[in-house]
């Protein structure tokens, strides 16, 4: 306990550096490309690492009329495999920028993602 309120101190005195660490944290997030798929690869979509879209391939034999049902299916299971796998990643990046130390606040992109922890 004397350990983690220590690692809070010394993080609050570096209140300035916390900022600008996190601003790279999201910066970096932002550039990470994350790909979700859904069956077996004929939809993937491609989110950066904060969950926004960026990208949506579609194998050709899908784009038949009568696959219509089937592909939005797919693309709604390629979304949230790529959505959640952004949110594990933002949570791995949150971990490593607190050293493991749970610190209310820098959560932030957790609560924007959904993610229930």
């Amino acid at each position: 306990m004397l350990k983690e309120l220590a690692q809070l101190t010394a993080l609050l005195r570096n209140a300035k550096d916390i900022s600008e660490k996190l601003e790279g944290v999201i910066a970096r997030l932002k550039e990470e490309r994350i790909v979700g798929s859904a069956g077996g690869g004929l939809v993937k979509v491609e989110v950066d690492g904060l969950a926004d879209p960026r990208r949506v391939t579609i194998e050709p034999a899908l784009l038949k009329p009568e696959d219509k049902d089937l592909l939005e299916e797919l693309l709604v299971g390629a979304m949230r495999d790529a959505i959640q796998k952004a949110r594990e990643r933002h949570m791995q990046l949150v971990t490593e920028f607190t050293g493991g130390l749970p610190l209310p606040g820098l959560d932030l992109f957790s609560k924007l993602l959904g993610t229930t922890e």
